[in-house]
């Protein structure tokens, strides 16, 4: 999700013709009820995440284990205890203090309701899990008589220009079938995870009710502009969405499909390919090949009446996340279905989308098509690249793991808040000028808090990151799509970085990893080394060797002593090995140079592996690239808490 998709739901409603209610309330305090459509819930339990903790010491470099318990506080921390844990969408760095402020999308909590639980399996962290319960009651709550799932009308979000324009007259709640696919999403997290709960038979109720509103047009399907309240009338036949408007049914189509994946329920696998080929075929956002459209594609001959609602350059530029979220459901459901015609034209697209941005280091534009502006790397098309670089590599359907594993080190890594500090600095560096004062006095409590903004973002992500800097210097600086988007990639990352098969492990990504087979140390890019201590018996060990080492490079050894490797493309298949063997894999690394123009500023860049080590011209704000430790040849150590969860690793 974006800053367009607000655009975007107000050209749906101008289309439908939806009204926006008088809606006032008491904002003397902060203290409202949020009155959610069901009052009575199925009962449910949270089993407990069990595994082993132990400590350990492991070389200081990129740890997803560790990034996915940032993100746990990233999840939890901005929200707002007062209102059911509701997600304050909006971060504003601009001003002072920085503040969170309530707004139109904070329906995008239904992305931080799936990704919180993928982020405890893998972390083991218990960080505020007393928002977890509560999370997972609202996610009942939201299920209305006729199966979808709807968001409450609120007093601080009656704007039309956004996310809460589709109300309609005198109605108290509204829901669209894009959230309800997010929603269903983590829906299938809860019932993995507890098969005995609820969640089966509610994600069904969510599944008959996009049917019962969808558009059948037999091979496939879509979904009428605007929202839907309960008890209205259910129109059978209705103007088809076109351009970026299509895009939005993207998020109903993975839900689907993990719904699908995970049950089996039929009707959810046959509405996921009708909507897959809507995509495909008939919105008007994809060229026959997979390239991305224009966002106002299929509306050439209304630009007039568009332009009322749109920015300047809305009717040529592309957006990218709004295609790579789709890809990500159409994907998906050709996996679980073994569509093959839809995964190659998924392939087909993400190779074209590749090149649209800096594939070096991960630098995808926010949108593709203005000369005139500089695009910042929002990370939702960032992550959604990775887990489309992860998903068709996992299944055989292109080598990418070189490039997820550039983008995860540089871009990706970069755009997680890991520090804050300089948020409270900026002043003091001289950069008063772009700050405006807000006293706390002056601050709504329904809607704002000031209260540790910044430290309740830490493990976020960012919305508007240039390649030197967390934060482009205009605009909030986080909007919280982001980091549902990001922590769903880090479990993406998580999940396919080791996997193991038939007594087949295989380490796909040189990062540091725990598992019940074996722990990975990674010493990348201190020196070309890896070790992997084998906790398991396996009948076979194959390591991913990457691209800018030679394989006649790669020297092996068991418990000390020379192992002889075979190879299988980029594996070094080092043989079956048996519990406590310590297997250390080394190779050649070195640093390397070079210029490179990236959304109109030069900049000078040092890389060592895969890794960028330096970057000049340096950030003002939050420069990125901090990484001089690197570049020394000797490993840094540092101590800590290792999880390896009892539970199965949730396919997703």
């Amino acid at each position: 999700m974006s800053r367009l998709l607000g655009i975007v739901l107000a050209v749906t409603l101008l289309l439908g013709g939806l009204a926006v209610p008088n809606v006032a309330a008491d904002q003397s305090t902060g203290d409202y009820k949020v009155r959610w459509i069901r009052n009575q819930i199925p009962v449910f339990n949270i089993p407990t995440y069990r595994g082993d903790r132990y400590e350990d010491m492991v070389p200081d470099t990129l740890d997803i284990q560790q990034r996915i318990n940032l993100g746990v506080n990233g999840l939890t921390g901005p929200t707002d205890p007062e209102k059911d844990y509701m997600l304050y969408f909006g971060v504003h760095l601009m001003s002072n203090p920085p503040k969170m402020r309530h707004g139109n999308s904070d329906i995008c909590q239904t992305k931080f309701m799936e990704s919180l639980p993928l982020m405890r399996l893998a972390g083991g962290s218990s960080l505020n899990d007393n928002v977890d319960r509560v999370w997972m009651r609202t996610a009942l709550a939201m299920i209305g008589p006729d199966g979808l799932a709807y968001w409450p009308s609120l007093p601080w979000a009656p704007d039309v220009t956004s996310w809460n324009r589709p109300y309609i007259p005198g109605a108290d709640h509204y829901s669209m079938p894009t959230f309800c696919g997010r929603l269903l999403g983590a829906m299938t997290v809860y019932m993995q995870r507890d098969p005995s709960g609820p969640w089966k038979e509610e994600g069904r109720k969510i599944v008959d009710g996009l049917r019962s509103v969808a558009i059948d047009k037999g091979d496939y399907a879509y979904f009428p502009y605007g929202g839907f309240a309960p008890g209205r009338p259910r129109v059978r036949e209705a103007e088809m969405p076109v351009g970026i408007v299509s895009s939005l049914v993207g998020w109903t189509t993975q839900g689907l499909a993990q719904y699908y994946r995970a049950t089996g329920y039929e009707p959810a696998r046959e509405l996921a390919g009708k909507l897959a080929r809507y995509l495909i075929y008939h919105g008007k956002y994809y060229g026959p090949n997979g390239e991305f459209l224009p966002n106002n594609t299929g509306y050439e001959d209304r630009l007039e009446e568009m332009a009322k609602l749109t920015i300047p350059g809305m009717s040529t530029r592309i957006h990218f996340q709004h295609h790579t979220v789709p890809l990500l459901g159409m994907l998906d459901y050709a996996l679980a279905t073994g569509d093959g015609d839809v995964s190659e034209f998924v392939r087909k697209s993400f190779e074209w989308a590749k090149k649209q941005g800096i594939d070096l280091v991960g630098y995808f534009p926010e949108n593709i098509g203005d000369p005139n502006e500089m695009e910042a790397a929002e990370t939702c098309q960032l992550a959604g690249m990775i887990g489309l670089a992860l998903k068709l590599s996992a299944a055989g359907m292109g080598d990418y793991w070189d490039d997820a594993d550039r983008w995860m080190r540089n871009q990706f890594a970069e755009n997680q808040l890991t520090q804050c500090d300089w948020m409270y600095h900026m002043a003091e560096g001289g950069l008063t000028a772009l700050w405006t004062s807000v006293e706390k006095a002056a601050v709504n409590p329904i809607v704002e808090t000031v209260d540790r903004v910044p430290e309740r973002n830490i493990g976020t992500f960012a919305g508007w990151p240039t390649a030197n800097d967390w934060y482009v210097g205009h605009g909030g600086g986080i909007m919280h799509c982001c980091t549902g988007n990001g922590t769903r990639a880090l479990y993406y990352i998580w999940e396919n970085m080791l996997t193991h098969s038939d007594g087949v492990l295989s380490v796909n990504l040189l990062l540091n990893r725990p598992s019940p087979w074996a722990d990975v140390y990674s010493h990348i890019p201190y020196t070309g080394q890896v070790d992997v201590k084998v906790k398991k018996d396996c009948a076979a060990l194959r390591v991913r060797i990457p691209q800018w080492v030679k394989p006649e490079e790669v020297v092996c050894t068991v418990n000390g002593k020379k192992k002889s490797l075979g190879w299988d493309g980029r594996y070094a298949l080092v043989g079956s090995v048996k519990t406590k063997d310590a297997v250390t894999l080394t190779f050649p690394i070195s640093e390397r140079k070079l210029d490179i123009d990236i959304q109109k500023q030069h900049y000078h860049m040092t890389l060592k592996g895969n890794e960028v080590v330096d970057i000049y011209p340096r950030g003002r704000f939050c420069p990125l690239y901090q990484r001089n430790h690197y570049r020394q040849n000797d490993t840094l150590w540092r101590n800590v808490t290792r999880f390896v969860s009892d539970e199965s690793m949730i396919d997703w």
